[in-house]
Protein backbone atom coordinates (compact mmCIF):
# COMPACT_ATOMS: atom_id res chain seq x y z
CA UNK A 1 0.00 0.00 0.00
CA UNK A 2 1.56 3.53 -1.09
CA UNK A 3 2.61 5.30 2.50
CA UNK A 4 2.19 9.04 1.02
CA UNK A 5 -0.49 11.14 2.02
CA UNK A 6 -3.14 12.25 0.04
CA UNK A 7 -5.94 15.00 -0.67
CA UNK A 8 -8.54 13.13 -2.26
CA UNK A 9 -12.34 14.05 -2.95
CA UNK A 10 -15.06 11.78 -2.81
CA UNK A 11 -18.79 12.23 -4.60
CA UNK A 12 -21.55 10.10 -3.29
CA UNK A 13 -20.09 11.00 0.64
CA UNK A 14 -23.02 9.90 2.23
CA UNK A 15 -24.01 6.97 0.73
CA UNK A 16 -22.74 3.42 2.33
CA UNK A 17 -19.72 2.76 -0.22
CA UNK A 18 -18.68 6.49 0.16
CA UNK A 19 -19.02 6.66 4.18
CA UNK A 20 -16.71 2.98 3.92
CA UNK A 21 -14.41 4.29 1.38
CA UNK A 22 -13.45 7.53 3.74
CA UNK A 23 -13.31 5.88 6.84
CA UNK A 24 -10.43 4.01 5.69
CA UNK A 25 -9.00 6.76 3.45
CA UNK A 26 -8.90 8.85 7.19
CA UNK A 27 -7.21 5.59 8.91
CA UNK A 28 -4.90 5.76 6.24
CA UNK A 29 -4.06 9.23 6.88
CA UNK A 30 -5.44 11.02 3.71
CA UNK A 31 -6.96 14.16 3.57
CA UNK A 32 -10.46 13.74 2.51
CA UNK A 33 -12.98 16.32 0.71
CA UNK A 34 -16.94 14.90 1.05
CA UNK A 35 -18.34 16.34 -2.46
CA UNK A 36 -22.38 16.57 -0.25
CA UNK A 37 -25.82 18.27 -0.57
CA UNK A 38 -25.76 18.09 3.65
CA UNK A 39 -22.98 17.68 5.91
CA UNK A 40 -21.68 14.79 7.27
CA UNK A 41 -20.66 14.64 10.67
CA UNK A 42 -20.18 11.51 11.52
CA UNK A 43 -15.90 10.87 10.69
CA UNK A 44 -15.76 13.48 13.64
CA UNK A 45 -12.14 14.10 12.14
CA UNK A 46 -10.01 17.01 11.13
CA UNK A 47 -8.61 15.21 7.90
CA UNK A 48 -12.53 15.30 6.81
CA UNK A 49 -14.20 18.69 5.15
CA UNK A 50 -17.98 18.71 3.77
CA UNK A 51 -18.16 20.66 0.25
CA UNK A 52 -21.67 21.56 -0.53
CA UNK A 53 -23.29 21.23 -3.36
CA UNK A 54 -26.73 22.20 -4.58
CA UNK A 55 -26.77 19.07 -7.02
CA UNK A 56 -24.55 16.75 -8.64
CA UNK A 57 -26.47 17.27 -11.90
CA UNK A 58 -25.63 21.24 -11.59
CA UNK A 59 -22.72 22.93 -12.06
CA UNK A 60 -20.31 22.82 -9.23
CA UNK A 61 -19.62 26.49 -8.27
CA UNK A 62 -16.50 25.57 -6.21
CA UNK A 63 -14.19 27.65 -6.45
CA UNK A 64 -11.64 27.56 -2.87
CA UNK A 65 -8.34 26.76 -4.24
CA UNK A 66 -7.25 23.77 -2.76
CA UNK A 67 -4.94 20.97 -4.10
CA UNK A 68 -6.66 17.70 -5.03
CA UNK A 69 -4.84 14.65 -5.62
CA UNK A 70 -7.54 12.06 -6.22
CA UNK A 71 -11.25 12.17 -7.05
CA UNK A 72 -13.23 9.19 -6.31
CA UNK A 73 -16.47 9.17 -8.31
CA UNK A 74 -19.22 7.55 -6.56
CA UNK A 75 -21.94 9.77 -6.87
CA UNK A 76 -25.37 8.04 -8.79
CA UNK A 77 -28.46 7.59 -9.33
CA UNK A 78 -29.36 3.35 -9.26
CA UNK A 79 -33.12 3.15 -9.17
CA UNK A 80 -36.00 5.47 -10.33
CA UNK A 81 -39.81 4.66 -10.03
CA UNK A 82 -40.04 6.69 -12.97
CA UNK A 83 -39.36 4.50 -16.68
CA UNK A 84 -37.98 7.43 -18.27
CA UNK A 85 -34.37 8.02 -18.09
CA UNK A 86 -34.10 11.95 -17.53
CA UNK A 87 -33.35 10.76 -13.46
CA UNK A 88 -30.14 8.61 -14.84
CA UNK A 89 -29.06 10.96 -17.55
CA UNK A 90 -28.65 14.21 -15.30
CA UNK A 91 -27.12 12.34 -12.31
CA UNK A 92 -25.07 9.90 -14.21
CA UNK A 93 -24.07 11.86 -17.10
CA UNK A 94 -24.58 15.53 -15.98
CA UNK A 95 -23.12 14.68 -12.76
CA UNK A 96 -19.72 13.12 -14.55
CA UNK A 97 -19.86 16.05 -16.81
CA UNK A 98 -19.67 18.52 -13.99
CA UNK A 99 -17.33 16.43 -12.11
CA UNK A 100 -14.61 16.75 -15.09
CA UNK A 101 -15.44 20.49 -15.29
CA UNK A 102 -14.10 20.70 -11.22
CA UNK A 103 -11.36 18.41 -11.88
CA UNK A 104 -10.39 20.64 -14.99
CA UNK A 105 -10.57 23.95 -12.71
CA UNK A 106 -8.56 22.19 -9.97
CA UNK A 107 -6.35 20.36 -11.91
CA UNK A 108 -6.63 16.84 -10.73
CA UNK A 109 -4.78 14.23 -12.50
CA UNK A 110 -6.56 10.71 -11.38
CA UNK A 111 -10.09 10.16 -11.61
CA UNK A 112 -11.30 6.70 -10.22
CA UNK A 113 -15.32 6.13 -11.10
CA UNK A 114 -17.21 3.52 -9.58
CA UNK A 115 -19.73 2.03 -12.08
CA UNK A 116 -21.85 -1.03 -12.79
CA UNK A 117 -21.84 -4.51 -14.49
CA UNK A 118 -24.80 -3.49 -16.05
CA UNK A 119 -22.68 -1.73 -18.81
CA UNK A 120 -21.94 -5.37 -19.81
CA UNK A 121 -26.03 -6.52 -19.72
CA UNK A 122 -28.15 -8.73 -17.68
CA UNK A 123 -26.57 -11.90 -18.17
CA UNK A 124 -30.25 -13.33 -19.12
CA UNK A 125 -31.06 -11.27 -21.78
CA UNK A 126 -27.96 -10.70 -23.60
CA UNK A 127 -28.33 -14.42 -23.33
CA UNK A 128 -24.55 -14.98 -21.76
CA UNK A 129 -24.54 -15.12 -17.87
CA UNK A 130 -20.36 -14.70 -17.81
CA UNK A 131 -18.55 -11.40 -17.59
CA UNK A 132 -14.52 -10.78 -18.18
CA UNK A 133 -12.75 -7.71 -19.35
CA UNK A 134 -13.33 -8.82 -23.02
CA UNK A 135 -17.27 -8.76 -22.38
CA UNK A 136 -18.97 -6.23 -25.08
CA UNK A 137 -20.90 -3.30 -23.28
CA UNK A 138 -24.65 -3.88 -24.17
CA UNK A 139 -26.67 -2.31 -21.17
CA UNK A 140 -29.93 -2.98 -21.58
CA UNK A 141 -31.78 -0.28 -19.11
CA UNK A 142 -31.78 3.40 -17.97
CA UNK A 143 -28.79 2.85 -15.86
CA UNK A 144 -26.98 0.61 -17.68
CA UNK A 145 -26.97 3.06 -20.10
CA UNK A 146 -26.28 6.34 -18.26
CA UNK A 147 -23.00 4.49 -16.51
CA UNK A 148 -21.96 3.20 -19.84
CA UNK A 149 -21.92 6.92 -21.42
CA UNK A 150 -20.54 8.38 -18.30
CA UNK A 151 -17.88 5.92 -18.20
CA UNK A 152 -17.12 7.42 -22.38
CA UNK A 153 -16.85 10.99 -21.15
CA UNK A 154 -14.37 10.12 -18.39
CA UNK A 155 -12.33 8.48 -21.17
CA UNK A 156 -12.63 10.75 -24.05
CA UNK A 157 -11.52 13.55 -21.21
CA UNK A 158 -8.66 11.56 -19.98
CA UNK A 159 -7.19 10.94 -23.50
CA UNK A 160 -7.72 14.77 -24.26
CA UNK A 161 -6.15 16.34 -20.77
CA UNK A 162 -3.73 13.58 -20.34
CA UNK A 163 -5.19 12.41 -16.99
CA UNK A 164 -5.31 9.07 -15.48
CA UNK A 165 -8.56 7.20 -14.95
CA UNK A 166 -9.45 3.63 -13.47
CA UNK A 167 -12.74 2.85 -13.60
CA UNK A 168 -14.50 -0.53 -11.45
CA UNK A 169 -17.92 -2.23 -12.66
CA UNK A 170 -19.49 -4.12 -9.74
CA UNK A 171 -22.45 -6.28 -8.82
CA UNK A 172 -24.53 -5.84 -6.00
CA UNK A 173 -22.61 -4.60 -3.25
CA UNK A 174 -23.74 -6.32 0.25
CA UNK A 175 -22.36 -4.83 3.81
CA UNK A 176 -22.46 -2.91 6.88
CA UNK A 177 -25.16 0.04 6.66
CA UNK A 178 -26.42 -1.38 3.46
CA UNK A 179 -29.57 0.68 1.81
CA UNK A 180 -32.48 -0.71 -0.76
CA UNK A 181 -33.47 -4.05 -1.43
CA UNK A 182 -30.81 -5.57 1.38
CA UNK A 183 -31.94 -3.75 3.82
CA UNK A 184 -35.27 -3.95 2.84
CA UNK A 185 -34.95 -8.06 2.60
CA UNK A 186 -33.66 -8.20 6.22
CA UNK A 187 -36.35 -6.20 7.56
CA UNK A 188 -38.76 -9.02 5.28
CA UNK A 189 -36.74 -11.66 7.44
CA UNK A 190 -36.67 -9.86 10.68
CA UNK A 191 -40.80 -9.84 10.64
CA UNK A 192 -41.13 -13.40 9.12
CA UNK A 193 -42.51 -12.18 5.72
CA UNK A 194 -42.57 -15.20 3.56
CA UNK A 195 -40.18 -15.08 0.73
CA UNK A 196 -40.75 -15.69 -2.66
CA UNK A 197 -37.70 -17.99 -4.49
CA UNK A 198 -37.16 -19.57 -7.16
CA UNK A 199 -36.73 -23.27 -7.89
CA UNK A 200 -33.00 -23.00 -9.17
CA UNK A 201 -29.67 -23.21 -8.96
CA UNK A 202 -28.56 -20.29 -10.58
CA UNK A 203 -25.56 -18.05 -9.07
CA UNK A 204 -24.64 -14.43 -9.25
CA UNK A 205 -21.99 -12.60 -8.13
CA UNK A 206 -21.73 -10.01 -5.18
CA UNK A 207 -19.33 -8.02 -3.85
CA UNK A 208 -18.85 -7.09 0.14
CA UNK A 209 -18.74 -3.85 0.96
CA UNK A 210 -14.90 -3.89 2.61
CA UNK A 211 -13.33 -5.70 -0.51
CA UNK A 212 -14.52 -3.22 -2.51
CA UNK A 213 -13.57 -0.35 -0.76
CA UNK A 214 -9.86 -2.24 -0.29
CA UNK A 215 -9.97 -2.75 -4.29
CA UNK A 216 -10.80 1.21 -4.84
CA UNK A 217 -8.29 2.03 -2.37
CA UNK A 218 -5.56 -0.24 -4.01
CA UNK A 219 -6.11 0.65 -7.65
CA UNK A 220 -5.95 4.53 -6.41
CA UNK A 221 -1.81 3.71 -6.41
CA UNK A 222 -0.78 1.04 -8.77
CA UNK A 223 0.02 1.96 -12.09
CA UNK A 224 -0.56 -0.96 -13.43
CA UNK A 225 -4.28 -0.27 -13.04
CA UNK A 226 -4.19 3.54 -14.85
CA UNK A 227 -6.22 3.83 -17.98
CA UNK A 228 -7.95 -0.11 -17.21
CA UNK A 229 -11.43 -0.73 -16.29
CA UNK A 230 -11.90 -3.51 -14.21
CA UNK A 231 -15.07 -6.35 -13.11
CA UNK A 232 -14.83 -6.87 -9.47
CA UNK A 233 -16.69 -9.10 -7.53
CA UNK A 234 -16.14 -11.85 -4.47
CA UNK A 235 -14.29 -14.94 -5.98
CA UNK A 236 -17.28 -17.61 -5.36
CA UNK A 237 -20.92 -16.38 -7.06
CA UNK A 238 -24.18 -17.16 -4.40
CA UNK A 239 -27.37 -19.00 -4.79
CA UNK A 240 -30.11 -16.19 -4.01
CA UNK A 241 -31.25 -19.01 -1.63
CA UNK A 242 -28.01 -19.25 0.40
CA UNK A 243 -28.34 -15.51 0.22
CA UNK A 244 -31.85 -15.59 2.53
CA UNK A 245 -30.52 -18.64 4.09
CA UNK A 246 -27.77 -17.39 5.73
CA UNK A 247 -29.32 -13.65 6.58
CA UNK A 248 -31.66 -15.38 7.87
CA UNK A 249 -29.27 -17.71 10.05
CA UNK A 250 -27.21 -14.66 11.77
CA UNK A 251 -30.53 -13.08 12.10
CA UNK A 252 -31.55 -16.05 14.35
CA UNK A 253 -34.83 -16.01 12.48
CA UNK A 254 -36.55 -18.53 10.94
CA UNK A 255 -36.76 -18.56 7.23
CA UNK A 256 -40.00 -18.50 5.36
CA UNK A 257 -39.45 -19.72 1.87
CA UNK A 258 -42.40 -19.89 -1.05
CA UNK A 259 -40.63 -22.20 -4.11
CA UNK A 260 -41.99 -21.05 -7.36
CA UNK A 261 -40.75 -22.60 -10.90
CA UNK A 262 -40.43 -19.58 -13.42
CA UNK A 263 -42.65 -19.70 -15.42
CA UNK A 264 -45.53 -20.15 -12.88
CA UNK A 265 -44.53 -16.89 -11.00
CA UNK A 266 -44.12 -15.14 -14.24
CA UNK A 267 -47.55 -15.92 -14.62
CA UNK A 268 -48.19 -14.14 -11.16
CA UNK A 269 -46.63 -11.41 -11.85
CA UNK A 270 -47.48 -10.47 -15.11
CA UNK A 271 -50.16 -8.36 -14.76
CA UNK A 272 -47.82 -6.21 -12.34
CA UNK A 273 -45.48 -5.74 -15.54
CA UNK A 274 -42.41 -7.63 -13.05
CA UNK A 275 -41.93 -10.57 -15.94
CA UNK A 276 -38.31 -9.46 -16.29
CA UNK A 277 -37.31 -9.11 -12.88
CA UNK A 278 -38.51 -12.98 -12.50
CA UNK A 279 -35.89 -13.72 -15.53
CA UNK A 280 -33.42 -11.53 -13.64
CA UNK A 281 -33.76 -13.63 -10.07
CA UNK A 282 -33.93 -17.19 -12.28
CA UNK A 283 -30.88 -17.07 -13.68
CA UNK A 284 -27.36 -16.64 -13.22
CA UNK A 285 -25.12 -13.83 -13.64
CA UNK A 286 -21.06 -14.30 -12.95
CA UNK A 287 -18.23 -12.01 -12.74
CA UNK A 288 -14.80 -12.76 -13.61
CA UNK A 289 -12.63 -10.86 -11.44
CA UNK A 290 -8.88 -12.40 -12.59
CA UNK A 291 -7.82 -9.20 -14.40
CA UNK A 292 -7.63 -7.10 -11.70
CA UNK A 293 -5.78 -9.62 -8.94
CA UNK A 294 -3.47 -10.20 -12.03
CA UNK A 295 -2.79 -6.27 -12.22
CA UNK A 296 -2.76 -5.08 -8.86
CA UNK A 297 -2.50 -8.45 -6.52
CA UNK A 298 -5.91 -7.58 -4.97
CA UNK A 299 -7.60 -10.34 -3.53
CA UNK A 300 -11.54 -10.23 -1.49
CA UNK A 301 -10.10 -11.61 1.73
CA UNK A 302 -13.01 -10.96 3.81
CA UNK A 303 -15.23 -13.86 3.41
CA UNK A 304 -19.03 -13.86 2.01
CA UNK A 305 -20.22 -15.22 5.65
CA UNK A 306 -18.14 -12.76 7.65
CA UNK A 307 -19.01 -9.61 5.32
CA UNK A 308 -22.83 -10.54 5.60
CA UNK A 309 -22.64 -11.21 9.67
CA UNK A 310 -21.26 -7.24 9.54
CA UNK A 311 -24.15 -6.46 7.35
CA UNK A 312 -26.89 -7.83 10.11
CA UNK A 313 -24.88 -6.76 12.75
CA UNK A 314 -24.93 -2.59 11.36
CA UNK A 315 -28.50 -2.93 9.35
CA UNK A 316 -29.90 0.07 9.36
CA UNK A 317 -33.64 -0.04 10.70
Amino acid sequence: MNKNKYNILVTGASGFIGRALITELLKNGHTVFGLVRKNISSFNSQFYTNILIEDISKPIHYKQNIKIDIIYHLAAKTHSISKKDIKFYDVNVLGMKNILDLSNRLKIKKIIMLSSIKVNGEGFLNNENFYSTISNANPLDHYGRSKLKAENLLKEYSKINNINFIILRTPLVYGACVKGNLNKLMSYIDKNIPLPVINTNNERSLIGLRNLVNALIIVAFNDKAIGKTYLVSDDKPIRVECLYKNIAKLMNKKLFLVKFYSSFLKILVWPLGKTKLVDKISNSLIIDNSKIKQDTEWTPSISFIDELKYMVENRKI
